[in-house]
């Protein structure tokens, strides 16, 4: 889960705040897009709860808050409150990888989908094209009826 660079509890807990940072401030408009993305950042979450923990300078009401946070999150995918921390980081990361592999098979599909443009589709294309030439010569037309009766009224009050 961490670089090998990541040796210290510090370093450690920078890297998971990082993540966590970009995914759930900063990203969190595309927490419903990227879902596989959110599910491994929770596991980073629970990773940052547990250096927190460590941390001697840490306060406790924003250790408070990271619980709160972290029951939460663990709720959502039916873990315990009470399971150990690496249970919770195996299960989040496990759910991250399946989700990771059904994002991918489905884009995969929706490709597929999208290069396979169907006769009908492609003759209801060539009306609809058809259709919307028509609607802006009529446009032309109607506008250029209004411009040379207008021209007349003013030829005729003169």
């Amino acid at each position: 889960m961490f670089h090998k660079n990541h040796g210290t509890s510090k370093k450690k807990q920078s890297a998971a705040g990082k993540k966590v940072y970009a995914r759930f401030v900063k990203g969190k408009g595309e927490l419903n897009k990227y879902q596989h993305h959110m599910i491994r950042d929770m596991a980073y979450f629970e990773a940052l709860f547990n250096e927190m923990l460590n941390d001697k300078n840490a306060k406790v009401e924003t250790l408070e808050g990271l619980k709160k946070g972290r029951e939460a999150m663990r709720m959502s995918l039916n873990i315990s409150p009470k399971a150990k921390s690496s249970e919770a980081v195996l299960k989040f990361w496990a759910t991250g990888k399946m989700l990771y592999a059904a994002y991918k098979k489905n884009k995969k599909k929706k490709k597929k989908k999208e290069k396979q443009l169907t006769p009908e589709i492609a003759e209801r294309a060539a009306v609809l094209a058809n259709l919307k030439k028509q609607i802006a010569t009529a446009k032309v037309n109607a506008q250029r009826a209004a411009t040379i009766k207008a021209q007349e009224k003013i030829k005729e009050s003169n």
